[in-house]
């Protein structure tokens, strides 16, 4: 439709049929999107009303999802579509920015779409019909200043955040042992006593000379989880154990999004950035844990992890390399030209290394593993336990809060507040409950028999006994030395990354 048809069907009394495009501006943030949204479908369906815009129900697009991208937009495709198949004459909206300011693609797009199926675009303030040059030059001047306006906002949000995180504010999620607040206007975090504790007992246990996997079952046998009831795995202690925050650091900048593709194809994609691009500022919210056991435990991670690469065929490693991420067990396949990779069999986790690269780094590795058993047999220092002694008291203290609670159950069955039935499915919960951390206490005692009764000296022979002979044994043979020390190997890599950019935990086998 032309203004001249428009001016036509004024004369003659005929509605002209339309849709309407609903969406929330930057400018409302302060109203709800529902508000919002039936502030703006009234508005315009008594401008409709009253200049002769006929719009059925069915032909009202409300965006509630925000994006800068058109691709980012269902409703707006969908618009798109119907506007190219010529199925309205008009489309009303409450300003040309509504339509979209995002960059010149999407904005061409959407002009060149009204524009050939001679749609006319209806605001309140102007009718554009973009079959006319004036009306198309102010089109294209609304979403030009538009798109001015956007990146202006964009820079000042961006500006004010890195202001917030320079001045000490925490931008981010809380992570687990925090709560967001704002101190003084500025976004911070408080400890929630609970989950610090927890964190607590996870740096303690590695600085002891636990694994990631001794830890996970430790946390979980004392009844910790994450925010969503979640059970801690592997992946999360790491992340815990190399986030700053917990000594009242902000980390800034670890990645980074880039954009690529166009059109339909467009997509944003997160990029892990190097450790020397990351900005570690001073934080205003409370440290967690100690700079001290936060150096130790920094230190020995260092000395627990390499970057290599890893894949053969008739692999020693096979079946003691597990994937960090899903937990499954890296599969050795022959690819890039025949040469040998380590690859997860979970689509889209830890991205594959070449076999020769990790298996050398599993030989540093253990060659160092045996260079510090060497200083502590010479020193012969004790095994410290005291991070398990502090868990199992732990969970003896909560046993006992078990048996008031089996107490206080019998009292309320007693003065009525309970009846039989109640009380008997309060009993049953308690009695899971109480089943659940008699095993967990028992684990735990067993692991610090465990820890008190290795044998540091045989473990260091065996080692030794493996490096010696590795080199010159056969394939089959190199596996039965790795299988008679190592207990698991643990493989991290990210996609996107340098190929020697992974890392590797090994946990060894205890010798009693």
């Amino acid at each position: 439709m032309r203004r001249e048809q428009l001016e036509e069907y004024t004369r003659q009394g005929r509605w002209v049929r339309s849709a309407m495009y609903l969406r929330k501006s930057r400018a409302e943030e302060h109203m709800s999107l529902e508000d919002t949204l039936r502030r703006h479908k009234a508005a315009l369906m008594a401008y409709a009303e009253r200049y002769g815009y006929q719009v059925e129900p069915e032909n009202i697009y409300e965006e509630v999802v925000s994006g800068e991208s058109l691709f980012a937009r269902p409703q707006m495709l969908r618009l798109m579509e119907a506007v190219s198949a010529g199925k309205y004459e008009a489309v009303l909206c409450m300003d040309m920015q509504r339509l979209g300011r995002g960059g010149m693609y999407d904005q061409g797009f959407i002009l060149d779409t009204f524009k050939a199926s001679e749609t006319l675009i209806v605001t309140p303030d102007r009718l554009y019909d973009l079959t006319k040059e004036l009306d198309e030059e102010a089109a294209e001047m609304q979403t030009f200043l538009s798109r001015s306006e956007y990146r202006m906002i964009t820079k000042r949000l961006h500006r004010g955040t890195l202001q917030s995180v320079q001045n000490g504010g925490y931008m981010a999620n809380a992570p687990f042992g925090y709560r967001k607040i704002r101190i003084n206007k500025l976004p911070s975090l408080e400890i929630v006593p609970e989950e610090a504790e927890c964190v607590r007992q996870i740096f303690q246990l590695y600085a002891a000379g636990n694994g990631c996997t001794r830890i996970e079952q430790a946390v979980n046998a004392m009844g910790y989880h994450g925010r969503r009831g979640s059970r801690f795995n592997r992946n999360t202690i790491r992340l815990i154990l190399d986030n700053p925050v917990y000594i009242g650091k902000i980390r800034w900048e670890k990645t980074s999004t880039i954009k690529t593709g166009i059109g339909a194809d467009r997509r944003k994609q997160v990029v892990y950035n190097p450790p020397e691009r990351w900005k570690i500022i001073d934080g205003h919210h409370p440290a967690i844990i100690s700079q001290e056991l936060w150096d130790a435990v920094q230190s020995r991670r260092k000395s627990r992890y390499f970057y290599v690469d890893n894949k053969h065929v008739a692999s020693p490693l096979a079946g003691l390399v597990h994937c960090s991420k899903c937990g499954h067990l890296m599969n050795l396949q022959g690819k890039n030209k025949g040469v040998p990779y380590l690859l997860c069999p979970t689509k889209g986790c830890s991205a594959g290394a070449k076999y020769e690269f990790v298996e050398q780094a599993v030989l540093r590795q253990l060659e160092t593993m045996a260079h510090n058993l060497e200083v502590e047999v010479a020193q012969n220092v004790p095994p410290d336990v005291s991070a398990l002694e502090s868990s199992l008291s732990r969970m003896k203290a909560q046993q006992v809060r078990l048996e008031e609670r089996r107490s206080r159950l019998y009292s309320l069955l007693e003065d009525g507040t309970y009846s039989r039935t109640v009380f008997s499915e309060r009993m049953q919960v308690l009695a899971q409950e109480e089943a659940a951390l008699k095993e967990h206490v028992a684990s735990l005692e067993g692991d610090i028999r465990l820890e008190l009764s290795r044998n540091k000296e045989k473990q260091l022979a065996q080692l030794r006994t493996v490096l010696e002979r590795y080199q010159s044994s056969s394939l089959s043979g190199r596996k039965e030395l790795l299988r008679s020390v190592v207990s698991d190997i643990l493989y991290t890599k990210e996609k996107k990354t340098k190929p020697a950019d992974f890392t590797l935990s090994i946990e060894l086998k205890d010798f009693v």
